[in-house]
């Protein structure tokens, strides 16, 4: 009679136990995917990435593409492999004033022989100064230290705006090739974004 009384008991607990230690294996699970997703949908994404062909005189190329980041965030940089070109740089097309005017020196290279750039969505002239006119003023070229990244808002590097410049290319940029920038995030870390080259955006 004893026996029968206390053999219960224990399969009773036992069966606690088992399910206490399930439902704590369980609850590391939930936590641990809960970590995971947070960290992927935390990243910064990358779309419309492509880099224009280049001239075979060219030296200069310019890649483009739309970034957003679900925080607050920078881009501080880019980087290239010595096998594309020398280094990249992030610039900016911007209205040029009598003050703050400051000429492509290196326009020509970038332009090529027909001193143009942009392809058909936009035309640029060369000027002897080495600005560029377009439209009814003239833009110019100019480096930037950051490109703020507002929280959920697409910021695109297109022609005519911020593009990332390619300076002293090791070979001209050929359609159908695919080359890798690195983009610096000043707390996103770095990215690395497969760019293929083309004649115009994609």
């Amino acid at each position: 009679m004893s026996m029968e009384l206390h053999a219960p008991h224990h399969t009773r607990r036992r069966l606690l136990g088992l399910t206490a230690a399930a439902g704590l294996i369980t609850l590391a699970a939930a936590c641990g995917s809960d970590s995971k997703s947070d960290s992927s949908s935390a990243k910064v994404t990358v779309t419309g990435q492509w880099a224009r062909t280049s001239p075979s005189e060219t030296t200069m190329g310019a890649a483009y593409f739309i970034l957003t980041s679900p925080t607050d965030d920078k881009l501080v940089g880019a980087k290239v492999d010595a096998a594309v070109a020398a280094k990249a740089e992030m610039h900016e097309m911007v209205m040029a004033d009598s003050d703050s005017s400051m000429p492509m020196t290196t326009g020509t290279e970038m332009m090529g022989s027909d001193t143009t750039m942009m392809g058909s969505e936009t035309t640029m002239a060369m000027g002897s100064d080495g600005t560029m006119a377009m439209g009814d003023g003239e833009m110019v070229m100019q480096p930037v230290a950051s490109v703020a990244l507002p929280a959920g808002k697409p910021v695109e590097f297109k022609p005519g705006g911020y593009h990332i410049m390619l300076i002293d290319l090791a070979a001209p940029l050929a359609k159908g090739t695919t080359i890798k920038i690195t983009l610096v995030l000043e707390k996103g870390g770095e990215i690395v974004v497969d760019v293929p080259v083309l004649d115009e955006a994609p």
